[in-house]
């Protein structure tokens, strides 16, 4: 029922130095180092690739056709605990740079889920395992780009925040997902259509990119009045610019544009080694929250 995209057993090094972000297969991540607490315990409760496994085994679970599609490892610029390490000792046994001698600690990675998809539309559950902890989301994903989508909360989790789960209510939250796929699939997909037939105005292109700004200071502000007010910004401020140039561009070649037009725009820049990936799915579902929104007036 299930495959991981390629079998490759070709990569042997990583070059984090000259790369930010680095693919790799599943057979490629379990080869590399282990990460485990004072009692010898994976650091999150579990292994990155013991995740994905899980993630697979429920879509077994449930007869759902699907692929590990991409998995992405990036570093990160805390000195105190970075994204990715190397273990010289380890250098020594495998050779320089070898798989086998980092620790992954930033990892994003996505399943697809091939039952009923479309020619514009798949499905695809994101797995995001960081220093902070665990996140998961299940969602439509745009097939031509590979734009993923989080329209609702109730369709993201994760082990820390305002509404942290334990890992074992991480992993019941995504069997509900896909024991509910066709009917949450249903009702996501109905979401796009809301977008796509919601049209924005120049005038109302503006005041969105507008509307992101204020959001992105309220939430950096060091005045709680303002921080207080917004969890999550869709988009931070050269993410604004980079939305706010490709609009530009969209409204110069469509007629019109539409939520969904805009919303395409910011999921074309929440990928790994585009958005931090703690920031992803957050973002991603902050944004699809703030265009459902305007649908519904």
């Amino acid at each position: 029922m299930g495959t991981s995209l390629s079998v490759e057993t070709a990569v042997r090094q990583f070059d984090f130095k000259n790369n930010s972000v680095e693919t790799m297969t599943l057979e490629t991540l379990r080869r590399t180092h282990r990460e485990n607490d004072i009692y010898g315990k994976p650091v999150k409760g579990i292994y990155h690739y013991e995740l994905l496994e899980q993630a697979m085994n429920l879509c077994q679970k449930h007869n759902l056709h699907y692929e590990v599609e991409e998995i992405f490892a990036a570093q990160n610029k805390n000195k105190d605990q970075p994204g990715v390490v190397i273990l010289p000792e380890v250098e020594k046994r495998f050779g320089e740079l070898a798989v086998e001698a980092h620790v992954l600690r930033r990892v994003y990675a996505t399943i697809r889920i091939k039952d009923l998809e479309t020619d514009e539309l798949t499905t695809t559950l994101v797995i995001a395992f960081h220093q902070n902890g665990i996140q998961t989301a299940i969602g439509p994903c745009v097939r031509i780009c590979h734009n993923q989508c989080i329209l609702s909360a109730e369709r993201s989790a994760a082990t820390y925040g305002r509404d942290k789960l334990s890992l074992e209510e991480l992993l019941k939250c995504m069997d509900s997902w896909l024991s509910n796929f066709e009917v949450q699939m249903n009702e996501d997909r109905e979401r796009i259509r809301r977008l796509k037939e919601k049209t924005i105005s120049q005038a109302e292109m503006f005041a969105y990119i507008g509307l992101l700004t204020a959001l992105r200071v309220s939430h950096d502000s060091k005045d709680k009045r303002l921080s207080a007010t917004v969890e999550t910004y869709p988009l931070n401020q050269g993410q604004i610019s980079e939305f706010t140039e490709a609009l530009l561009l969209q409204s110069m070649e469509k007629q019109a544009l539409t939520a969904w037009d805009l919303y395409n725009v910011a999921t074309e820049i929440y990928k790994p080694g585009h958005t931090d990936i703690p920031a992803i799915i957050p973002q991603n579902g902050a944004m699809a929250e703030l265009l459902l929104r305007e649908t519904l007036n």
